[in-house]
């Protein structure tokens, strides 16, 4: 349907296909029968079934897969064949609302709660609904349909298909949400290093770096030499506790921690907050051999209760130009007659998505990520993630520079809410072009709404986001109405380190102290 731009059809009839509302109808037959089907593989445990009790599915699947479509080029197809198209329509959007009953974080009792992990034992993927080979494109859980548009987005609620360019990670964060609390979700972000020395900023001597490439072009690599304090990483949490009484989600910039502190923040969460942990993200910095790593990391609470680690890799390099290194106060480190790359190895390309049980879908994006429109963007509008977080190492975020205009593009289309990050040190060195400090750490789009800008005070350490979960109908082009659910800001306040910053080993026991009391 993507190729032959053939969707249209659903909202702009042709002689050769119209949807009517007995069509609509149809749709709710076809789950029926695809039911039975899966009753059939429940009770058969997967073994080969008798499909002829669905006489309406049999005839469709007939019409699409048969001796002279195989042998049809699709074009021709769509062109003359008025069953093929009809019976394909319907496959498709039938599997799609079959899929309304299936959430991977909660069982609902549905014959898919059985069918799907059962693929799993059988050595099937659980990234790929599909069967097929995954260099045709993979078939993987959605979310937000665009409200605005023509695309294929338009068509379906529950499933999508992702071009083989990105392979999808799906995440079930199993933290179990108290009832008082399914409706809110509460992030804190700490704008970390608040101070970024010029020395950070160096010429890669990485032998992988010689490449056959004009001398007009270097590369660099990002060392902070700034450690952020575990005592004020715990004590920021107590007081956030203290004001909010939960942290679903607690976020750092791109590059924030070194592997090993990440690990050690990880470890610290699991043993304060222990099956309860919120969720950490942050941008990792480090080495890959003669490369730099900048991977975006995600530690949730996983099935039985772990508390894992996911990575997903920067996928497109930073390059710094004379502007950037005049902004930053950087052309003593690095020449400003060169054009700069970030000295980071290209991996293949993931998009991670995390489900909550409470229906929050995020997928994490480090910073060029969210401009680039090839090929992870594309994957974020397919998957329709309620919520998008972008880390970045980059100046004041104000809706006039890049990271607004990408984040509106992805509030439009598919319709997520998007929060992008930077670190403090970084906006504060925004001063060459001839502008103030800025305390200007992050930004927040919503659907419907301006860009905000989220300003930290001078004097506070981080921000707690506030966000409501609220229900709104979503509409795909075929007239299919569904409740998604959706975050929008409630407010943003400012939280600050506790003037008490006594031993780690004590600071532990008294944020365990404040949870035990009952948030």
């Amino acid at each position: 349907m993507e190729y032959t731009d053939k969707y249209r059809l659903i909202v702009s009839p042709q002689k050769e296909m119209q949807w009517l509302k007995s069509d609509q109808d149809e749709i709710e037959y076809l789950v029926k029968d695809w039911n039975k089907l899966l009753e059939s593989y429940k009770e058969n445990l997967l073994d080969v079934v008798d499909i002829y009790n669905t006489p309406d599915l049999v005839r469709h699947l007939g019409n699409i897969f048969n001796k002279k479509t195989l042998a049809t080029g699709v074009y021709d197809l769509f062109d003359n064949d008025p069953d093929f198209i009809d019976s394909l329509f319907k496959v498709v959007l039938s599997i799609d609302e079959l899929f309304s009953s299936f959430d991977i974080c909660n069982t609902k009792n549905s014959h898919l709660d059985i069918i799907l992990p059962a693929r799993e034992l059988c050595g099937r993927s659980p990234l790929n609904i599909a069967d097929n080979d995954p260099k045709f494109g993979i078939v993987t859980y959605k979310h937000c349909v665009p409200q605005t548009g023509l695309t294929l987005n338009n068509l379906t609620h529950n499933i999508t298909c992702l071009k083989p360019s990105v392979k999808p990670r799906i995440i079930k964060n199993k933290l179990d949400i108290k009832e008082n609390r399914k409706n809110s979700y509460h992030i804190l972000f700490l704008p970390w290093p608040k101070e970024i020395n010029n020395d950070s900023f160096k010429k890669s001597q990485s032998k992988n770096t010689t490449l056959n490439m004009d001398s007009y072009f270097d590369f660099f690599d990002y060392e902070p030499k700034y450690e952020i304090d575990e005592k004020e990483f715990i004590s920021i949490i107590s007081e956030s506790i203290k004001r909010v009484g939960t942290i679903d989600l607690i976020v750092l910039p791109e590059c924030a921690l070194s592997e090993t502190l990440f690990d050690k923040f990880k470890a610290t969460l699991l043993e304060c907050f222990k099956e309860n942990a919120p969720s950490l993200l942050s941008g990792v910095y480090g080495k890959d051999n003669e490369y730099s790593k900048n991977i975006a990391s995600l530690a949730f609470i996983s099935d039985n209760k772990k508390f894992e680690k996911e990575n997903q890799s920067k996928h497109h390099r930073w390059f710094l130009d004379k502007n950037q290194l005049r902004n930053y106060n950087l052309s003593h480190v690095l020449d400003p007659n060169k054009k700069w790359w970030e000295n980071i190895r290209i991996n293949r390309r993931h998009l991670l998505c995390l489900h909550t049980k409470n229906g929050v879908r995020l997928c994490p994006l480090i910073c060029e990520d969210l401009a680039r429109q090839e090929p992870v963007a594309q994957a974020v509008r397919s998957v329709g993630p309620n919520l998008v977080i972008s880390l970045l190492l980059d100046g004041p975020q104000i809706s006039v520079r890049w990271p607004g205009k990408y984040s509106a593009v992805l509030s439009d289309d598919p319709g997520s809410s998007v929060l992008s990050v930077s670190a403090l040190g970084m906006t504060l060195k925004s001063t060459g072009l001839g502008h103030k400090p800025s305390y200007d750490v992050a930004l927040w789009s919503e659907p419907g709404k301006t860009p905000e800008t989220l300003t930290i005070p001078s004097d506070a350490d981080g921000l707690i986001i506030e966000l409501q979960i609220n229900k709104e109908k979503m509409w795909t082009m075929d007239g299919r109405g569904k409740d998604k659910v959706v975050l929008r800001k409630l407010m943003h306040t400012p939280v600050n380190i506790s003037d008490n910053l006594t031993t780690v080993s004590t600071l532990k026991k008294n944020l365990i102290k404040e949870l035990k009391k009952g948030a």
